[in-house]
């Protein structure tokens, strides 16, 4: 299916179709980790962005806002807690950060959001990663996630609403295996 999404990427990113790569626990891997989630997705992300490059330099459709887009979850609610740490000044530089990320994420062509789901999130939070997700699916914009959750578990996590939007707008696609990454280290 990655194959397939890539062979047509402008298609798919202009029809605002999605990914929802998540990873199969297993024996050998009981919290599906390493299972190339990522890499598909930055694979995906590059041959968009080598895509609307082609564009752009063949004046076929010029380059106006970001492209693409990659973010890390976990980075992302970081981002957000620091506007409530720390001295004033310190906090107002975390929050103009923060809404600039934010609004990056609603203007880019395609966004990939990584690691969603790895852990808990306050209700403030929620709410900011459900504007995100909600302006995304209501402007048919692609976004494709990364998680080791199924999209069932990822109602319980972070929001009913944030997960049915996902499954929404989002193609699942399961990965198995082992973890490539501890497997390179034997």
């Amino acid at each position: 299916m990655v194959t397939t999404y890539c062979r047509n990427v402008l298609h798919q990113v202009g029809e605002g179709v999605g990914l929802y790569l998540y990873s199969v626990p297993n024996a050998i891997n009981p919290k599906g980790t390493g299972t190339g989630k990522t890499t598909a997705a930055v694979v995906i992300l590059h041959e968009y962005l080598v895509a609307r490059i082609i564009q752009h330099v063949k004046q076929i459709k010029p380059i106006i806002q970001l492209p693409t887009l990659f973010i890390n979850a976990s980075k992302f609610q970081n981002r957000f807690n620091a506007q409530f740490r720390g001295p004033r000044e310190m906090q107002e530089k975390a929050s103009v950060a923060f809404y600039q990320c934010k609004s990056d994420m609603l203007q880019a062509e395609l966004l990939v959001l990584d690691d969603v789901g790895v852990r808990e999130a306050t209700e403030a939070y929620k709410n900011e990663f459900y504007e995100v997700i909600d302006e995304r699916c209501t402007e048919r914009k692609a976004t494709i996630f990364t998680s080791n959750e199924p999209l069932e578990r990822l109602g319980k996590l972070l929001d009913p609403r944030i997960a049915s939007r996902i499954e929404g707008m989002a193609i699942p696609i399961s990965f198995e295996g082992e973890d490539q990454r501890t497997k390179q280290m034997r």
